[in-house]
């Protein structure tokens, strides 16, 4: 009986173990490890390319001083000059690679080479649904090919201040003044973007009498300038930055002239430029950043 009753304790014992052994075995394998199983979690997650939320704007690198500027929002792309000819392969890879299958407002802000360049190959790839432009006829081999291929497009041509909004994107556009000038820069469409109460203030190209234009218009106070003529000194450059007091400014070119450079360190802008590198700033629940 002992004997008995001694191998029935054990034999229980035995079976209790083993079934503590199996639930152990079950619940390890259910929940995760302490180490192996987060970090598998933590790769689960982030694998998956994060989606872009709210405005991402590029500055484009260009091969020489040039604007190619990209707005983007979930819904809505903007693209505000298209840099020269000779970059418009490298253009339509940068844009492909981030996303855009359409152009919802292509702006040529006007017809010099380093800001129509790319149009033609961007009308070839990419349904544009319209283009804003000046009313300036240089009259070059370059701007006589778009304009016959814009025949048949959605075109516009503002002759006064223009309020538009594109998926919370709010543009207004500035045309010139008057109905001629000396330099086809003067001819120059102004945009001012402001998303979740970000600002940014694109002159093209204006000169000295553009940017006497734009001074006598009521320009707010802005976090992004994109430095006319490429930061060049144009007389009232030093004004207009006064004006608009940017946080950041972005010159299209390898580094601004002096009186423009001394007016944005005046003005305490952090200057960045596109020589050699894209500029990518974003606007997301009302925080800009420059990545």
């Amino acid at each position: 009986m002992r004997l008995r009753d001694r191998t029935g304790t054990i034999g229980a014992r035995l079976t209790v173990c083993l079934l503590f052994l199996c639930l152990s075995v079950l619940l390890q394998a259910c929940a995760p490890s302490g180490g192996d199983g987060a970090g598998a979690g933590e790769a689960a997650k982030t694998s998956e390319p994060a989606k872009e939320q709210g405005l991402n704007v590029w500055f484009f690198a260009c091969s020489q001083d040039a604007d190619s500027i990209l707005l983007q929002t979930e819904e809505a792309t903007v693209m505000i000059d298209t840099g020269l000819e000779e970059d418009s392969d490298a253009l339509i890879r940068k844009l492909r690679e981030l996303g855009v299958e359409r152009v919802d407002l292509l702006i040529l802000t006007h017809p010099d080479k380093d800001h129509i360049g790319g149009a033609l190959r961007l009308l070839e790839e990419f349904r544009i649904l319209q283009v804003m432009q000046t009313a300036c006829d240089k009259g070059s081999a370059l701007q006589d090919q778009l304009d016959l291929r814009l025949e048949g497009e959605t075109v516009t041509i503002p002759d006064k201040r223009t309020p538009l909004e594109l998926d919370g994107l709010h543009l207004t556009i500035y045309p010139p003044v008057e109905g001629e000038y000396d330099n086809a820069n003067n001819y120059s469409l102004a945009v001012l973007a402001e998303y979740e109460g970000c600002t940014f203030f694109f002159p093209g190209d204006a000169k000295k009498k553009r940017i006497r234009e734009l001074l006598q218009e009521d320009l707010p106070k802005v976090d992004v300038y994109k430095a006319a003529h490429h930061g060049r000194d144009n007389g009232g450059s030093d004004d207009l930055i006064e004006r608009l007091s940017p946080q950041i400014a972005v010159i299209t070119a390898e580094d601004a002239e002096k009186e423009t450079k001394e007016a944005l360190e005046a003005a305490g802008s952090a200057v960045y430029t596109t020589r050699g590198q894209d500029i990518h700033i974003t606007v997301v629940n009302g925080v800009l950043d420059v990545r």
